[in-house]
């Protein structure tokens, strides 16, 4: 199996756009999540001074959805308050570039809009820095990560009807020291938001 760290994906389901966010980490496995409002977020569990191992995950608004892996999921989701996505993955990820730790573990997002069949994804690393707008594939994602993935690929996904059955969908790719995975659906007047993980 491989070890892809923070990954992430964009994609469709039964014309619908949904998005996820898978954690696996070797260095910090004992972690909570938190879902509040339009919000949800990743709490570490273990005492540390490192400033990115707890962080806003997913932030929703009317019309779009913003999964990350770190700080950057709010400012992309107020820039979205007058930007167009792709603009505002651009000025955000440029603006706060990757992680400063010992690690250099680049930034990555992803947008998907309700109602529509386009997303976009970024990726802000050391040497590599990229957003891409994508038209989205009947039960495909475009998957990025923060680390043995090139660029971003495409994954076939068994169906789902939930964010829940999403995220459990997700914990089921053949990856290494998977922690918890968040699912992000488009529902009736809503986004929903759901978590899937080992028991803590």
């Amino acid at each position: 199996m491989t070890y892809t760290g923070r990954t992430l994906g964009i994609g469709l389901m039964n014309g619908k756009p949904f998005a996820f966010y898978l954690l696996c980490s070797r260095s910090f496995p004992n972690r909570k999540a938190v879902i509040k409002g339009n919000a949800a977020y990743i709490i570490n569990q273990t005492e540390t001074d490192n400033p990115y191992v707890s962080y806003p995950v997913v932030r929703t608004n009317e019309m779009y959805a913003v999964v990350t892996n770190g700080l950057h999921t709010d400012f992309i989701s107020q820039a979205l308050v007058w930007e167009k996505p792709r603009k505002a993955l651009v000025h955000v990820l440029d603006a706060m570039d990757y992680e400063r730790d010992a690690y250099n573990t680049p930034r990555i997002a992803g947008i998907i809009e309700r109602g529509s069949e386009r997303g976009w994804l970024g990726f802000a690393g050391r040497d590599e820095f990229w957003v891409r707008s994508l038209r989205l594939k009947e039960g495909k994602a475009f998957v990025t990560a923060t680390y043995n993935v090139d660029g971003f690929v495409e994954l076939g996904l068994n169906g789902f009807s939930s964010a829940g059955e999403l995220a459990l969908e997700v914990l089921k790719l053949p990856l290494e020291h998977k922690v918890m995975a968040f699912g992000v659906t488009e529902a009736e007047n809503r986004w929903a938001v759901e978590m899937s993980g080992r028991p803590f």
